[in-house]
């Protein structure tokens, strides 16, 4: 039931054959080594270990050694763990065997290698079943959880965790169960279900406050304040990132308090409280300097950094973001380095600097690209290797049960054999058929999703249209054409008193002179409507600019516009293309989002144009489609420019929509 605590360390070396000869071998060198010898004063040393006899006892000392090692020397624990695992087969001593598996996963797990840890652990898993040893399942389906969510693969993680929790709500301890708890409202909160993350932490305290334990408690209380924070209720949030603070900062628990400190900073920049935040990151950057956790410093530094430049601090922003980027480089740190990279572009981005901007920007993309398709791999390979190992499994079943049968007669022997080969036929023909009717099927799918999708969006655009058309035809009827007839009223009023020779009254003239203006200034207001001309005589920019200023500065919220590389026109169907989307990401951010900032730029680089738009609004709600009218629209204009776009939820807080489009007709370059 032991718990492994993954490191990344060097492939596996080749293992010679000989075991006993290697063990007497490395027994040599650990009394070469001062200290190594006496890991353990209390138990047996190696020499005595394997002076033992062959039986069950010296399989679990094997196995501790195994254990005790790991640290040490993970060649010479891998040794032990080998050597048990094999005595326990030739003793047919299933418990040992389950134990001496465990054991060498873990060392698997030490070293990243997933595959070979998922085969021992699933081989210990079947025999604690058949052992009915319900503690030791529960230990195996926590460390299957850790390899799961390792991989990002956290769907099969949390099955993993709910069956540990299942084992433990039965049998105990309540720590434990307190533990497997915490792990499964983690995992619901990178899924992004929040209130099943929430409740599942609330009964994680609950336990942990029965129970006594006061530094669980306030990791609970900094796990329920991260969910809350999510939720959007930030009151509570502090409340419960201060409590656990206080309890941590009493207990000299320098590490579990920089990282509620860091939390907290994180709510305070994004509620405007910047003095707070730069302070409470400045403190964790300090403790977590001390103890070296570069992972950690890498995401105090960028904690800081952003809210230096929030501060318009510029060069210390800068110089604390490119430290971030470097240090998580070093340690591997993906989320972090991409955090950095964002930081960054955006850091250059105000600074007026578009080359820098959209160079960070696309080492950003590039980086999420690489971590998605890792991802895959790695499910892949896990796919793969589960196959492979069930295979050989039913491959093993199925021999033993033929041996059975030709022991016991020849003529049930061929039977067997001609009923087994026509079935496994059958089934693979079957199976062939059935793979390729669902292949069809996901197919046709496909295809008529994607039909409905362009259906959807051009009825969509169409609506739109018909809208516009009856707006203009109603604009023209109530407005210019009401102005008109008394236009025509006053000129035949004219037209009277010439034709009599009649004085005109100087009221007439000025009234119709007055009813024309008025007609002219709403005919141009119906055409800016339908094409801005600002669009047509200045360009893409220009218009943008002057669409925000009447649009959201009317609103009283706050926007910025950055272009770079814009010197020359884009063609006339990108520009208008890009204006239509920018009005309906505005009409949806004035409509939905609450937000008070909105920031948008405009890059061209490298025979295309990038459109970046972002608020601070709140964003997508989770769990809820997002096919609305308006993004069907936007995503029809993207098309119809032969452009991309990805649109969702920001780093902290609202959306973050990018658009990337071809300038020559081509397909556009994936970064």
């Amino acid at each position: 039931m032991r718990h492994p605590l993954p490191t990344h360390r060097e492939p596996w070396p080749a293992v010679p054959s000989g075991r006993t000869l290697r063990l007497l071998v490395m027994l040599a060198l650990w009394w070469c080594i001062p200290g190594l010898a006496q890991t353990q004063p209390d138990a047996p040393t190696p020499a005595q270990v394997l002076a033992m006899p062959g039986d069950t006892v010296k399989v679990l000392k094997l196995s501790d050694l195994c254990y005790a090692y790991r640290r040490v020397d993970a060649d010479s624990a891998r040794l032990f763990g080998e050597a048990a695992l094999d005595l326990a087969k030739d003793l047919h001593y299933k418990r040992g065997e389950a134990q001496a598996c465990n054991d060498l996963a873990i060392l698997r797990i030490d070293r990243s290698d997933y595959a070979a840890a998922d085969s021992l652990l699933r081989r210990s898993l079947d025999l604690r079943t058949q052992l009915q040893d319900s503690a030791g399942m529960a230990a195996v389906h926590n460390k299957l959880g850790i390899i799961f969510q390792s991989r990002f693969m956290l769907e099969e993680a949390l099955e993993e965790n709910l069956s540990a929790l299942r084992i433990y709500e039965r049998t105990g301890p309540p720590a434990h169960e307190a533990v497997i708890l915490n792990n499964i409202a983690i995992l619901r909160f990178n899924l992004n279900r929040l209130p099943e993350a929430l409740a599942t932490h609330q009964r994680a305290a609950a336990i942990r406050e029965r129970i006594g334990d006061g530094a669980g408690l306030a990791a609970s209380y900094g796990n329920m304040a991260n969910v809350e924070a999510q939720l959007g209720d930030t009151a509570a949030a502090i409340a419960h990132f201060q409590a656990a603070i206080t309890y941590f900062r009493d207990q000299h628990m320098m590490s579990e308090l920089a990282v509620q400190l860091n939390n907290l900073a994180g709510i305070r920049m994004a509620r405007g409280q910047l003095d707070e935040a730069a302070d409470g990151y400045g403190e964790a950057l300090t403790i977590r300097t001390k103890a070296g956790e570069r992972k950690a410093i890498a995401s105090s530094l960028i904690g800081l950094g952003g809210t230096r430049l929030r501060q318009g601090r510029i060069t210390e922003a800068r110089s604390l973001l490119l430290q971030a980027l470097a240090m998580s480089r070093a340690v591997d740190a993906r989320s972090e380095q991409m955090q950095a990279l964002l930081d960054l572009a955006r850091l250059y981005a105000r600074t007026n600097r578009g080359d820098s901007s959209f160079f960070y920007h696309q080492r950003y993309a590039a980086l999420k690209d690489s971590v998605f398709n890792e991802d895959m791999s790695a499910r892949l390979a896990l796919a793969e290797t589960r196959f492979e190992t069930e295979k050989k499994e039913r491959r093993i079943l199925e021999q033993r049960a033929e041996i059975a049968e030709l022991e016991q007669e020849s003529e049930h022997r061929k039977l067997w054999l001609v009923t087994a080969v026509g079935g496994s036929a059958v089934v693979a023909m079957a199976a062939l058929l059935l793979l390729q009717v669902q292949r069809r099927r996901a197919r046709a799918r496909h295809d008529a999703a994607v039909i409905a999708e362009r259906e959807t969006g051009l009825r969509g655009i169409l609506k739109a249209t018909e809208a516009e058309r009856t707006r203009i035809a109603r604009e023209l009827h109530d407005g210019v054409g009401q102005q008109l007839t008394g236009l025509k009223f006053r000129l035949e009023e004219i037209a009277a008193k010439v034709g009599n020779h009649l004085p005109l009254p100087a009221d007439t003239v000025t009234e119709a002179l007055a009813i024309t203006s008025d007609a002219g200034r709403e005919v141009r207001d119906i055409a800016h409507a339908m094409m801005p001309r600002a669009l047509g005589e200045l360009g893409l920019a220009a218009a943008l600019s002057d669409m925000l200023k009447r649009t959201l500065g009317s609103a009283g919220i706050g926007h910025q516009l950055d272009q770079f590389g814009l010197d020359e026109r884009l063609p006339q169907e990108v520009e208008v293309g890009l204006y239509r989307i920018a009005q309906e990401l505005v009409q949806n951010t004035m409509k939905h989002a609450g937000a008070r900032q909105v920031h948008l730029q405009l890059l061209k680089n490298q025979g295309h144009v990038v459109f970046i738009y972002e608020d601070d609004g709140k964003g997508f709600p989770p769990n809820r489609a997002r096919d609305g009218i308006g993004l069907r629209n936007i995503r029809e204009r993207v098309r119809a420019v032969q452009g991309v776009i990805n649109i969702g939820n920001g780093a902290r807080q609202g959306i973050l929509a990018t658009v990337r489009v071809p300038l020559h007709g081509g397909p556009i370059r994936t970064i």
